[in-house]
């Protein structure tokens, strides 16, 4: 007998719902289900969170749906021409001060966010008191500013996508992302704005061995770049960046172990750009100890600058890297006199390759300019072997009449180490690239002073410098070793603010110090000292900063100092060795 076959369901009936409930679609599934790839009811609680009983949340801007995403496009601009508009009346219609305080936050690269906050928190009971105001804005709000939109096509064209100046693969050398464009980003980043300051990796060596994706590389390891982007990360604007680079930093510290002492040249820099990273962001402990490590590895590797002779090829390479990495991180040592300047090793010359030593603001598009890292590195060694035999005897304890006697003497070179500068270095009113400030800011912070206003000088050319950093390219990302003279520069003004001069260039440092602020803890950290040290000294801050100090609470009394950015350590000589030519 032929199996009877169940009739259709009539129209209206159970069956038409199940078949339409199966066609329906869901426009995004909630994380639990993302998470063990299950279907989503797609509504909150879905089904299988119920069931399983587990947190049911749902992401809105995941839902591509056309409808849905257009909405979201459409609160997210009104939300931001909203903020135009009590900006533009903000700045059209209030006093001169309260117009130059907004100016000076909008200047240091706040967010559309905290300019906001502080227009709702510190201006906006200011314009309600005031029925003109009212009025006016009542008025931009009944037409729609053709100015704003133009105003946005430019912010959108300058946050386009840039492609990264450094293609290179995430695998084999971090487990922490296998995202190749996120790390070919950061590694542009790095070498943008750290690299030129703080040179003691031969960058063509490194790329090249990265690229290659082989462990067995000499330039190139796991933990060096690991060490590399945990430091780019604070260049980064995802929202993310300190979660990104508090990951890439541990991962950095599990290879570390994993050497067990054993130091090679790529372990060495490492160490460098660790201790960078660690005092930027004030993990201080981790700090100390990276700075010993760093000191006996460059002892360490001293033996590799002297090769026998006839050396070519890599062993060459080598040799000129290894030269290149003891003098660069003795640089960076120099602020706690932690290891003694290798003087019998010769300097890389000076060569100015148009071709090759190039720099560009990245992520911004820009012309190419001639970056000149050589003269800057070889201008910045010759500095911090004055600059060592400056500071020793205070590190020590050793400071003596006959010490003091010597002061002329160390002046002397000073200045001439400052006439036998390269031409491109020497001018004084435009910067071609900012690491070419970065030897004046470390001269002005280190010249020994005999009156105050030499001290306030000094301040006001740091000032001067930022001034001209910050009309080429901004402050929304600046050089790491700009910050501690900055600091500097704005204690030692604050003593003299009753000085127009000084009070301008107190204003100028302050821009530059909030823009640091949210990228470093350190620097954060220290500008809320600034505004403590005024409190404690009945100091008054110029008005014109009070929105860069606004944020600032009480600092809690358990809280680190921050007074030095670099751990102290002793001072490691090492041997010098027979030299090398290279």
């Amino acid at each position: 007998m032929a199996e009877s076959k169940p009739f259709p369901a009539p129209p209206g009936g159970s069956g038409t719902n199940e078949a339409q409930q199966k066609r329906k679609n869901v426009g995004t599934a909630c994380s639990a289900c993302k998470t063990r790839k299950l279907k989503c009811s797609g509504i909150s609680p879905c089904t299988n969170c119920i069931k399983d009983n587990v947190e049911c949340t749902f992401d809105a801007s995941a839902d591509k749906r056309r409808r849905g995403a257009l909405k979201r496009k459409v609160n997210q601009l009104e939300e931001k021409e909203e903020l135009l508009i009590q900006l533009v009346s903000t700045l059209r219609e209030s006093g001169t001060r309260r117009t130059i305080q907004l100016l000076n936050l909008i200047r240091s690269n706040a967010s559309p966010s905290e300019i906001q906050l502080y227009i709702d928190t510190q201006l906006k009971s200011e314009l309600e008191q005031t029925p003109e105001l009212i009025e006016v804005c009542n008025e931009i709000q009944r037409f729609e500013p053709m100015g704003s939109r133009s105003w946005r096509r430019i912010l959108d064209a300058q946050r386009a996508f840039v492609e990264p100046l450094f293609r290179v693969p995430a695998a084999p050398w971090t487990t922490v992302t296998a995202d190749d464009e996120f790390v070919s980003h950061l590694i542009s980043l790095w070498f943008t704005w750290v690299h030129p300051f703080y040179y003691w990796i031969d960058r063509e060596l490194f790329l090249r061995d990265m690229q290659s994706g082989s462990l067995d590389s000499k330039f190139c390891s796991p933990f060096l770049v690991n060490a590399i982007l945990a430091d780019a990360c604070a260049y980064s604007d995802s929202l993310e960046s300190d979660a990104q680079g508090a990951r890439f930093y541990n991962e950095a510290k599990r290879l570390l172990d994993k050497e067990e002492g054993r130091i090679t040249l790529a372990t060495a820099q490492g160490l460098g750009v660790l201790w960078i990273c660690a005092s930027m962001t004030r993990k201080d402990r981790h700090g100390w100890i990276h700075q010993s490590q760093l000191a006996y590895a460059v002892q360490d590797l001293f033996p590799s600058i002297t090769p026998p002779k006839d050396v070519d090829g890599e062993a060459l390479d080598l040799v000129r890297a290894a030269n290149v990495t003891i003098w660069g991180l003795s640089n960076i040592a120099m602020k706690a006199s932690l290891i003694k300047p290798p003087r019998k090793i010769r300097l890389p010359p000076i060569t100015h390759d148009p071709d090759t030593d190039l720099w560009v603001p990245y992520p911004t598009e820009s012309e190419k300019l001639q970056a000149h890292t050589l003269c800057t590195f070889r201008a910045l060694c010759s500095l911090n072997e004055i600059a060592y035999d400056i500071t020793y005897p205070h590190f020590h304890g050793e400071v003596s009449s006959s010490e003091t006697e010597k002061t002329d003497e160390l002046q002397r070179r000073l200045r001439e180490w400052q006439s036998e500068l390269p031409p491109c270095l020497k001018k004084r009113d435009a910067i071609e690239v900012p690491h070419n400030g970065q030897s004046d800011h470390r001269l002005f912070h280190m010249m020994p002073k005999s009156h105050q206003e030499a001290c306030l000088s000094s301040a006001r050319s740091i000032s001067q410098l930022m001034r001209l950093h910050r009309s080429a390219w901004g402050v929304e990302r600046m050089p790491q070793g700009t910050s501690q003279p900055i600091n500097i520069a704005l204690l030692v003004l604050l003593e003299r603010l009753d000085v127009p001069e000084n009070r301008d260039a107190f204003i100028n440092l302050s821009i530059a110090a909030k823009a640091a602020s949210r990228r470093w803890s350190s620097s954060k950290a220290a500008l809320d000292r600034v505004r403590t040290r005024a409190i404690i000294h009945g100091l008054h801050l110029p008005t014109e900063t009070d929105s860069l100090f606004a944020d600032f609470g009480k600092r809690p009394e358990n809280e680190p100092s921050d007074e030095f950015p670099f751990p102290m350590a002793d001072t490691i000589e090492i041997s010098d060795g027979e030299g090398s030519d290279m």
